[in-house]
């Protein structure tokens, strides 16, 4: 699938077509990176289909997004539970906001408190943001990738 436009890959992520890890690298490296108070506020995730193996992992946990009250108070999983409400899956523990060098570029992210998980953001709108997370155990040569939309 080629991807001339930003909007593209916002839509390939809602209609879950799948897009090559490459195309959303190629992409994520020509956003602009995005400051810790921008991602203030709720935001309603959906993953890229790329293939990564952790696709299926928060689909089964009905993976809705991420919250952020504050750069040292971040909610970093928030499902569906079993009403449609959005809360927060607290046994992954909470996560803060920091400026991260990563491909290149210092840019927002968030720093899982109790996973080796970092996820990295750029900007692809005024409300939406792309994610890259990188797991420390994961050796794909881009992470799992994901979309965020301010709500």
């Amino acid at each position: 699938m080629s991807l001339p436009v930003d909007l593209d890959l916002v839509a390939a992520a809602h209609e879950k077509h799948n897009v090559s890890a490459d195309e959303v690298a190629a992409l994520y490296d020509t956003l602009p990176s995005v400051t810790p108070d921008f991602l203030l506020g709720n935001w309603k995730g959906s993953v890229i289909y790329t293939g990564h193996k952790d696709i299926e992992i928060l689909l089964a946990m009905k993976w809705d997004g991420k919250m952020f009250h504050s750069v040292d108070s971040v909610e970093p999983v928030v499902v569906l539970s079993e009403e449609n409400s959005r809360v927060p899956m607290r046994e992954l523990g909470g996560a803060r906001i920091r400026e991260v060098k990563f491909r290149g570029v210092v840019t927002a992210a968030m720093v899982y408190d109790q996973q080796p998980v970092i996820d990295y953001f750029r900007r692809l709108n005024d409300r939406t943001v792309v994610g890259v997370m990188e797991h420390k155990l994961d050796n794909s040569d881009f992470g799992l990738s994901f979309i965020l939309e301010r709500i």
